[in-house]
């Protein structure tokens, strides 16, 4: 199997991977520190939410090499850099700031108007139920099938973000 080239994939791009999964409180207070620390240095970040995303998971298991998903973790140009600990340490020696410095962007602190700065949406196809009505060309019934354009949970990336 090929493995793929994170490097490649992440060019010029600061990568947090986190959860919105608020029952385990820890692990989410540990990837909202790690997004506000992201957001006061005004860095641009991609936040690939494990919980929302089953392709998200399988990426970072492959990156950490490791059964588990562990988060948040931060990469920067597909290099890992740290989880929350190693984060919060970077950013009180002032390492983080010079480390992301070149990602510093005033588009940063803007919010996409189209869907409030979360990056998905549901998906316009089948407005998120994960299903496709076609009609059945042989009968007159309709066929519920599984629609193609959106992930598992029926949401796709928004076209503005």
């Amino acid at each position: 199997m090929l493995k793929p080239n994170f490097k490649e994939k992440d060019l010029g791009k600061v990568v947090l991977y986190t959860t919105s999964m608020g029952i385990i409180r820890d692990t989410y207070t540990k990837c909202a520190n790690v997004k506000q620390i992201l957001r006061t240095l005004l860095v641009k970040f991609e936040e690939r939410d494990v919980f929302m995303s089953v392709e998200y998971q399988a990426e970072m298991r492959q990156r950490m090499q490791s059964g588990q998903v562990r988060v948040p973790q931060l990469y920067v140009e597909g290099q890992h850099i740290g989880d929350a600990e190693t984060v919060e340490r970077l950013n009180e020696s002032g390492e983080l700031r010079q480390l992301l410095k070149p990602y510093k962007s005033m588009a940063s602190t803007y919010t996409c108007q189209t869907c409030g700065g979360y990056r998905l949406l549901p998906c316009p196809s089948c407005n998120g139920s994960k299903k496709s009505v076609h009609r059945n060309h042989f009968t007159a019934e309709f066929v519920a099938l599984k629609c193609m354009n959106c992930d598992e949970v029926g949401l796709v990336k928004c076209h503005n973000c």
